[in-house]
């Protein structure tokens, strides 16, 4: 209503050179509810005649209809008129209430089938053969004006994703005229049986995922990124058997600090080992270490200047090992902060803000010494990421590697066309989103790049190679 009405309003002033008098105001709503229920019962008309062509129902087949989220689900369409133009549309609602939504096109088949694990899309929000197109390519609602990005903050709650088949090749839900079949589809973040523990001990904020059964796991230590916590790894990594500490350092309201402010010391993450690394269904030193972005700083530190912490293994994704804070604590976007105190950015723009971060790299007492790794390290990363220089990152890593005589402990990975949130597989990509950074008074619109299709193949294959490597080295006789 409020579209159409709008549409109104500007097609009055193109004509008549003006906006609407007080009576044409009063008028307009009246008109828009005429042309409404025209449109409502020419689409029941419409639909009407569509069903008659039918002489059993379509259906959608969903198997299985509950899966974690690293699981392919696989759709099919039954009962369609031979070579029919439909629409595969699937829809999620955020934890914010936003919604998410993707369109593919298709054409059944002289059965009437469409088998979304075989057939192309012909166009929409992807195209060719993609298992689970259906989700990774979902965007953002275009009327969307907060931009948040989709997050994972409570694994215990399902992503519920309804499926519909609709009649014809559309673009937006507006043009959806007859669904002819839906189903929903949820997606876990934790596999059954897997436990999520509130871990509150010796100053430690975090959750501990373990596995289903009697143990002893290998163990790992998750780091997210400067926005702070979330489930989106931890509880897909204990459904592969790895007891996973998701631990809080940064950003979270149980931690004494504001929003995007480091303040603790290299004790606060040896507690943290030392926690995991005792429990009595943590297999005893096989732990590993985990990092996304500013986690991956931290992964690195943990294993290169606190003497009491021997990870197994390293994982670094979109992340690099240098501090992004001038002194051992501060505000993690401190350079975002002093230059939009001299040129306020526009809120309307996302920005890409990897250039603001590369310089450090030429600053040596802002970089760890990773000729004091240890252990084995895997470093994923994005050659689209606009966030952060995580490839360049990368390349210096490697060389003061070899510089050291440990480069044989690497390996280097990155993703043409991937972004910088590299996640689980199948999660849709957040290209930008506004994220709060303090002092700034509203909300910062940050760039994170990435390609659709690009970036879904590399969260894909680097989820398989993270598992592997991890299984690899923290492996429990």
């Amino acid at each position: 209503m409020k579209r159409l009405l709008s549409t109104l309003q500007k097609w009055h002033m193109l004509h008549f050179q003006g906006p609407c008098n007080a009576v044409t105001q009063r008028q307009m709503p009246l008109l828009v509810n005429k042309i409404l229920q025209r449109s409502k019962a020419t689409a029941l008309q419409d639909a009407q005649s569509i069903r008659s062509k039918y002489q059993t129902d379509p259906v959608i087949i969903a198997r299985p209809t509950k899966a974690v989220v690293d699981e392919q689900i696989d759709i099919r369409v039954e009962n369609l008129l031979p070579n029919q133009a439909v629409t595969l549309h699937s829809l999620q609602k955020t934890e914010y209430g936003h919604l998410w939504e993707s369109f593919a096109h298709y054409v059944s088949s002289t059965d009437g089938t469409v088998q979304v694990m075989k057939d192309e899309s012909l166009g929409g929000s992807y195209t060719g053969c993609e298992p689970m197109g259906f989700i990774w390519s979902m965007t953002p609602d275009p009327e969307d004006t907060k931009k948040r990005r989709l997050m994972k903050t409570d694994a215990s709650i399902p992503d519920i994703v309804k499926v519909s088949v609709v009649d014809g090749h559309i673009l937006e839900r507006a043009a959806v005229k007859l669904i002819l079949a839906d189903t929903e589809v949820e997606r876990w973040h934790m596999a059954p049986g897997v436990r999520k523990v509130k871990v509150r001990q010796n100053g430690i904020v975090g959750n501990l995922f373990l596995p289903p059964g009697p143990g002893p796991f290998p163990g790992i230590i998750d780091l997210l990124g400067a926005t702070g916590a979330a489930d989106l790894r931890a509880g897909p990594l204990a459904s592969h058997g790895f007891a996973t500490l998701q631990l809080a350092y940064i950003s979270h309201a149980e931690l004494p600090y504001p929003t995007g402010y480091f303040g603790l010391t290299n004790d606060y993450f040896e507690e943290a080992y030392n926690f995991l690394n005792s429990h009595p269904e943590v297999a005893k030193d096989r732990i590993g270490i985990v990092g996304l972005c500013f986690g991956q700083y931290f992964t690195i530190k943990m294993a290169t200047e606190i003497p009491k912490i021997n990870p197994r293994c390293l994982v670094g994704v979109s992340g690099g090992h240098f501090s992004m804070m001038k002194n051992e604590t501060g505000f993690a976007h401190h350079c975002l902060i002093e230059y939009n105190a001299k040129k306020p950015f526009d809120t309307n723009i996302p920005v890409a803000t990897k250039h603001f971060l590369l310089p450090i790299l030429d600053k040596p007492d802002r970089i760890l010494q990773v000729g004091k790794i240890r252990c084995p390290l895997l470093l994923i990363a994005g050659e689209d990421d606009q966030s952060f220089p995580a490839v360049e990152a990368a390349a210096d890593i490697e060389r003061k590697m070899k510089e050291a005589g440990n480069n044989h402990l690497l390996t280097k990975i990155s993703y043409p066309g991937a972004g910088h949130i590299i996640e689980p597989p199948f999660f849709p990509l957040n290209k930008s989103s506004k994220i709060q950074i303090p002092t700034m008074k509203t909300k910062f619109y940050q760039l994170w790049g990435g390609e659709p299709k690009a970036h879904a193949y590399a969260q894909e294959d680097s989820w398989k190679r993270i598992l592997e490597f991890l299984k690899q080295h923290l492996a429990v006789n």
